[in-house]
């Protein structure tokens, strides 16, 4: 193990007054309505490619195209029925943020579509295939995406409640006369017992924003989906049931890596309603057992589609990183610990990019810290995903992260502002480039935060208020407070002072326009690791030993499992969705152009830093061509096998050099697409 009773419809310039108010255990820290946080810099750069990549055209070219959840749909890939929705629940925050009206016009079309066809008892989306059971778990998603859209957009916020208000009706009617459908009626239906968090979330957005005097009702219901739902408190996050290595037989929906990353933030959820401090404990002790027991250097934690344990060389799919991102920024909302924050900040600055290319056109559904080669690997070094699962491709593996990692950036960017519940005060949590426009009660407020982090350390603040207003900078865990600055207005610089509960540095603002600047002291840190292999940190970006490639590129293969159910369930689908290739998307081979069994000397680190503001970051999207930010250190090859098509776990350091010492680079982790991330020592 490793060390609301009326209607309200709210104003788009969000008067976070009014979201996240709550006769419900109050959060830490209340949400931000969506759009009135926008990235900007290096962060929009990388907001438009997403706009222009694999998720966003997945409405007229994947699988989405065909979902029956969309105009003009006739098929799905499995009976999860979950394309449509996952692709909206991503592509509503990323439409608003940019104001792009391609965006938006998509993303209404599919609400549209949905809330239209809404049936008399309340029921959303397509009915199920023939001989199946209603299956209430993909409305959750499209609930996800419909509740930003009413942040978003007032003029559909009545709309949209009138629908979910329906829908929930349906539901507690569904749960309380045990016409849910249990695990007993098949594989899908496991799916809605054990991620019934995914529906509470949007009850209490409902309860807090719009409940039209059913409070009683929904927090029946929240209480309903989780009594008859899987109780990851009890039987799973505990000393005892929790799987302490890697998991090789016996997979199920507990062992699962994406249900157990959106279980992160189930008992955070229900301490809303019961205020038992247990689940409360019980949230922090899942963390530490799922990081602790599986934790990668990456931030995440390894789960090949089940809990794969320490190994660098076992991978972690995309869809977990993402359902990681968004139950952490629930945790931290609701409890407001600093460390959480740091977590997420590690998922989207390492873990996330790493398992894109640069133009975010292709992706891998696995990705591994000690990653030799990207291709087709067998025997297969995973729990029991297929061959290609580290391509970077158009479907590799399961169409599931195809649809669904459009969510994590632009939900990371929505929470990266919040207002603390105790004194109204507005928090920048999330750090990174980014404005805020709107009110703070009733204070109208403008933040830009001008900033390369976290590949700079520098954060250039603007603030616009018209009253006087609290400010406060979330600082990192890995900052030192006596050399790290904040300078406010025209006085000197002076050491940072967090408070120590929450790690917030609080800034008294007068009405008018403030300039603050924060200067983080980042220093390198170095963590000893799986087998004593070493990982490499400054700041919230962790730093992996580059390999260089040769890249061949194919017609992107789609998903052979979802291939088989699509035949099965759709023995007429149109042909265009039996083809075993895709003609618009690619998959991408990577294989290293040198020699990859290597070690450091880590006393020989030094930083190259040709980072002098955020304009040093121009078209810097995580592209292995264009790095601004490295270090050098020595290295020399050294023994080190194949094991399972892959690197074997790095060899107990310290090692002996079988070969002259040479000089090495180390990138920024996202940036090497082959790469050391837990790198042996000599």
């Amino acid at each position: 193990m490793l060390n609301v009773r009326t209607v309200r419809c709210p104003s788009i310039s969000a008067d976070v007054g009014i979201f996240g108010a709550s006769s419900v255990r109050n959060p830490a820290y209340k949400r931000i309505p969506v759009g009135a946080i926008k990235p900007t810099g290096w962060a929009l750069q990388q907001a438009r490619t997403q706009a222009d990549g694999l998720v966003t055209h997945a409405r007229f070219i994947g699988r989405v195209k065909g979902s029956i959840w969309v105009p003009g749909g006739s098929i799905e890939y499995s009976q999860m029925h979950e394309s449509g929705p996952y692709w909206f629940n991503g592509q509503v925050a990323l439409a608003f943020q940019l104001g792009d009206e391609r965006l938006i016009s998509e993303v209404r079309e599919s609400l549209d579509f949905t809330l239209n066809s809404q049936k008399s008892d309340g029921w959303l989306g397509p009915e199920p295939g023939p001989g199946d059971r209603r299956l209430t778990w993909p409305r959750y998603l499209f609930l996800l995406g419909a509740i930003q859209y009413a942040e978003a957009d007032p003029t559909q916020f009545v709309r949209i409640t009138d629908s979910i208000h329906k829908f929930v009706d349906l539901v507690y009617t569904m749960w309380a006369n045990n016409q849910e459908g249990g695990p007993d009626l098949g594989f899908h239906f496991g799916y809605q017992h054990v991620r019934w968090e995914e529906l509470v979330y949007s009850l209490q957005w409902l309860y807090d924003n719009n409940p039209r005097g059913k409070e009683a009702r929904l927090v029946e219901t929240m209480n309903l989906l989780r009594n008859k739902g899987y109780s990851w408190k009890n039987q799973w996050f505990t000393d005892t049931a929790f799987p302490k290595s890697p998991v090789t037989s016996g997979f199920s929906h507990t062992t699962h890596g994406v249900n157990q990353a959106e279980a992160l933030k189930s008992e955070a959820l229900a301490w809303r309603m019961t205020g038992d401090s247990s689940d409360r404990t019980s949230t922090f002790k899942r963390m530490d057992l799922l990081y602790g027991f599986h934790g990668q250097a990456s931030g995440t934690f390894g789960a090949d589609e089940h809990l794969a344990g320490l190994n660098p060389s076992r991978g972690t799919e995309l869809c977990t990183i993402v359902e990681e991102i968004f139950s952490l920024a629930t945790i931290y909302q609701t409890f407001g610990n600093s460390s959480v924050a740091d977590r997420v900040e590690r998922l989207e600055y390492n873990a996330l990019p790493a398992a894109l290319l640069a133009d975010w056109k292709s992706h891998q559904y696995d990705q591994q810290v000690n990653q030799i080669w990207a291709q087709s690997m067998n025997p297969p070094p995973w729990g029991n995903n297929g061959p290609t699962s580290n391509v970077f491709g158009f479907e590799p593996n399961y169409p599931c992260c195809t649809a669904n990692h459009g969510q994590a950036a632009p939900k990371f960017w929505a929470n990266s502002f919040v207002v603390d519940t105790v004194d109204s005060s507005l928090v920048h949590a999330f750090l990174g480039p980014t404005s805020f426009s709107g009110k703070v009660g009733s204070t109208t407020v403008r933040v830009n935060v001008d900033t390369a982090y976290p590949f700079g350390s520098r954060l250039t603040y603007s603030i616009t208020t018209d009253r006087d207003l609290k400010f406060k900078i979330r600082i990192p865990g890995w900052a030192p407070v006596r050399t790290s600055t904040i300078v406010v207005g025209s006085a000197a610089a002076a050491p940072i002072v967090p408070e120590t509960a929450t790690s917030l540095q609080v800034v008294n603002l007068k009405a008018g326009t403030t300039s603050v600047v924060l200067r983080l002291d980042t220093q390198i840190r170095t963590q000893r690791r799986f087998n004593n292999a070493i990982l490499v940190s400054r700041g919230a970006l962790n730093f992996a030993l580059d390999l260089k490639y040769n890249r061949t590129t194919s017609q992107g293969l789609r998903s052979q499992q979802a291939l088989g159910d699509v035949r099965r369930l759709y023995p007429n689908a149109p042909a265009g969705y039996l083809q075993n290739y895709d003609p618009v998307t690619e998959d991408n081979v990577l294989l290293p152009a040198g020699e990859w069994r290597l070690a450091i000397d880590p006393t020989t680190i030094k930083v190259v830093d040709n980072i002098q503001d955020s304009s040093s970051l121009p078209g810097f999207r995580w592209d292995p061509t264009n790095i601004p930010l490295y270090m050098t250190v020595d290295a020399c090859q050294i023994n080190w096998g194949v094991e399972k098509s892959t690197a074997a776990p790095p060899p107990r350091s310290p090692n002996v050099c079988v070969g002259s010492r040479f000089q090495a680079r180390l990138v920024p982790y996202a940036s090497a697409k082959l790469r050391l991330g837990e790198i042996p020592t000599i």
